[in-house]
């Protein structure tokens, strides 16, 4: 059992480094196998296919995501970098692959093999940010019903201003000056004082 572990493991690291040295659609099988120092016959254990390891490792990814984005939301810091730091655990590692050389194939791979699961996590995340806001507007750190809004539907537009914030091309730094900009507008519009909105 530990060595299936430890082999799954494996043929995970050896496929994010073929994927990222030379695309998906490059990148074969018994190139995963080589890289991973294990049999074509063990790799053919693990994984049907690479679009299979693909998802995997697009599972996994999300996971380790969601993960830090939920506690990123339960630190004791103010609203703005709570807010700010979820999105950026959430997002961050994805503007780096979509901007790596290889990104654009990677992001229309993950299109393709994964979009349910990343519909899946963002109606997760935007339960998450439901209870953030909720939380927030208990403590008077927003004022929700000073603006006609549930926090469903705050979180709700908060998920659509992020997704416009991405755009073709856009650098992790930009993403972050970007991200942070809206954050302030959003949380000053929900109420917030100068001083939690920074």
């Amino acid at each position: 059992m530990r060595t299936a572990i430890v082999s799954r493991k494996r043929i995970l690291e050896a496929a994010t480094t073929l994927f990222s040295r030379y695309g998906f659609k490059r990148a074969s099988m018994e190139d995963i196998a080589a890289e991973a120092g294990l049999s074509r016959a063990a790799l053919y254990l693990q994984f049907r296919n690479k679009e299979d390891i693909f998802r995997e490792l697009a599972r996994e990814l999300q996971e380790e995501a969601m993960g830090q984005a939920e506690k990123a939301m339960g630190a004791a810091e103010p609203l703005a970098e709570r807010l700010r730091n979820a999105v950026e655990a959430r997002m961050l590692r994805i503007i780096e692959i979509a901007c790596s050389p290889h990104g654009s194939e990677l992001m229309d791979e993950k299109n393709r093999l994964c979009g349910d699961l990343w519909v899946a996590n963002e109606h997760r995340f935007q339960a998450m940010l439901t209870r953030l806001f909720r939380r927030a507007n208990n403590a008077a750190e927003i004022d929700l019903a000073a603006v006609s809004l549930t926090a469903a539907q705050a979180a709700e537009l908060f998920l659509h201003a992020l997704s416009g914030i991405k755009g073709p091309g856009v650098t992790v730094e930009v993403y972050r000056k970007r991200l942070a900009a809206l954050v302030r507008v959003c949380i000053t519009g929900l109420g917030a004082s100068a001083s939690i909105a920074r």
